[in-house]
């Protein structure tokens, strides 16, 4: 059997105007041929496929791999580059078993609102209906209608935060091929829901979501399914063709629409359950300066989450902290490509004025004048210590660490890996030793900083992926959709299908 993988993986907001081009998936990754290989024992899904395809003694035909973080809207001519190279490299085979694909699902480009569903349909054009794919996804995956009729298998990561992309990978995989191999092969179906909710407001860790999700997983220990997906889709994703949904795995196509029923009315039935109570700047801060305990009060600005996809320049909690003239001892990373080319003309031990902030989305972030302390310079460089991607390399750009006070400001190009303490680490600061962690993540960051604190409040603040959806600008969304309409009148069984 010969098997073509491949991946492009961006999460998109589309609140943040910066639109995404070539240059941004250079700083994370683009990797062409045989250099896929270097992923193989990687803790990343392409990592899980390659063994699942291993095991199986599967001839590889490594594609191409483009994977960025969130931000804005794709370049088309990125897209449209994947696809030609993905396309090249399958011809140049006279027939494929099957192709695997690593997406996000949440990806909107300058031309399409659903890039991964043009992607597979483009690649099911060229290799036929007879050959298999199979495709993972994000849990916060948008999984439309394009994406179910092209696509044999989709799995979605089952943790939030996400901390099973290798075992999402060997998932996709060992259903992908037994699609080949079973003679009862797995049948999916998906049930679409109007809905979306705050990111920061569930997660696997514990409470109602945890709970739906060990529901799903009982099913999958009994026998009952083979595999589930419940996807609650990003919210900052303003395109027509919307959804959070569920979809399910079996033998059987009549069990898969049963459980997918199921799980889908439990899922809308929680959905007010899903507000995460939000503190005011003032009140974090002020129960930071009041801390006694040595564990560290971590400022959960979600708003502002490049993971989100927002862009990652607000300073509101820096000025705040000014306003106030607070002493609390500080770390907060921010997106600020001039102050961190100024830091570097500077020099490290010298001190001048910078403009701080809204560099990226003026309109929402403001601008602070501030004189600075130089307190040293990076290349950006640093390693994940994980749980999630223990072990990869992220590249934030030339950056450096400004002190005004005792506050110290990481300013750099791009933010990548906001969940894992090393962003603060690997550039000389250490979360422990702070009175006030500002993260600028909704959920990604709470393995790992779970460890060393339990001080983490949800906050109220401006930015691209504000948690307060009602006052973001959808313009596309369908006209029926919560949290915008109450839907109590919405009949859970007239839900939309779609199968594979």
């Amino acid at each position: 059997m010969k098997a073509v993988v491949l991946e492009f993986h961006q999460e998109t907001n589309s609140f943040n105007p910066n639109v995404c081009t070539r240059d941004y998936f250079e700083q994370s990754r683009i990797a062409v041929g045989e250099e896929l290989f270097r992923l193989m024992d990687k803790p990343c899904v392409l990592g899980g496929i390659f063994q699942a395809l291993q095991e199986e003694n599967v001839e590889i035909i490594p594609g191409i791999s483009m994977f960025t973080m969130s931000g804005g809207r794709v370049d088309q001519r990125v897209m449209d580059e994947f696809i030609n190279t993905s396309i090249k490299i399958i011809n140049q085979h006279n027939h494929v078993d099957a192709v695997f694909i690593s997406l996000h699902g949440a990806t909107e480009t300058t031309v399409y609102e659903d890039c991964s569903g043009q992607i597979i349909e483009s690649i099911r054009k060229v290799v036929g209906h007879d050959t298999v794919i199979a495709a993972s996804t994000d849990m916060h995956a948008n999984i439309t209608t394009k994406m179910v009729e092209n696509c044999n298998i989709i799995c979605g990561y089952q943790t939030y935060p996400h901390v099973d992309h290798f075992k999402t990978g060997y998932r996709t995989g060992t259903l992908g091929l037994s699609c080949l191999l079973d003679k009862n092969k797995p049948r999916m179906i998906q049930v679409k829901l109007p809905m979306i909710v705050p990111a920061s407001g569930y997660t696997t860790m514990s409470g109602p979501f945890a709970e739906l999700m060990n529901e799903g997983k009982s099913y999958v220990e009994k026998g009952e399914i083979i595999d589930f997906s419940i996807y609650q889709m990003q919210p900052w994703l303003d395109i027509e063709d919307a959804s959070s949904s569920v979809i399910v795995i079996a033998r059987e196509e009549t069990v898969a629409e049963e459980f997918a029923l199921l799980l889908a009315k439990r899922l809308y039935n929680l959905r007010e359950n899903f507000k995460p109570n939000l503190y005011s700047i003032d009140q974090v801060i002020e129960i930071a300066e009041n801390n006694v305990s040595d564990k560290p009060v971590v400022l959960v600005d979600s708003a502002d989450s490049t993971n989100a996809g927002a862009t990652g320049d607000s300073v509101a909690v820096v000025k705040k902290l000014l306003d106030r003239k607070s002493t609390l001892k500080t770390a907060i990373a921010v997106v600020d490509a001039p102050a961190a080319n100024l830091a570097h003309k500077t020099g490290v031990g010298n001190k001048t004025t910078f403009s701080l902030g809204g560099t990226k989305l003026p309109e929402i972030n403001e601008t602070i004048e501030v004189e600075c302390y130089v307190k040293s310079l990076h290349d950006g460089i640093f390693i994940q210590e994980g749980p999630a991607g223990r072990g990869m390399t992220n590249n934030i750009g030339p950056s450096a660490v400004l002190q005004v006070g005792n506050i110290n400001i990481l300013v750099c190009r791009h933010i990548f890996g906001n969940g894992d303490p090393q962003l603060f680490r690997a550039f000389g600061m250490e979360p422990t030793l702070y009175e006030l962690l500002i993260v600028k993540a909704c959920t990604s960051f709470r393995a790992a900083y779970s460890k060393f604190t339990d001080k983490i409040y949800d906050t109220d603040t401006p930015g691209a992926a504000s948690v307060d959806l009602m006052n973001l600008p959808f313009k596309r969304l369908p006209k029926n959709f919560y949290p915008f309409n109450s839907l109590n009148e919405y009949k859970i069984d007239e839900i939309i299908y779609g199968k594979r």
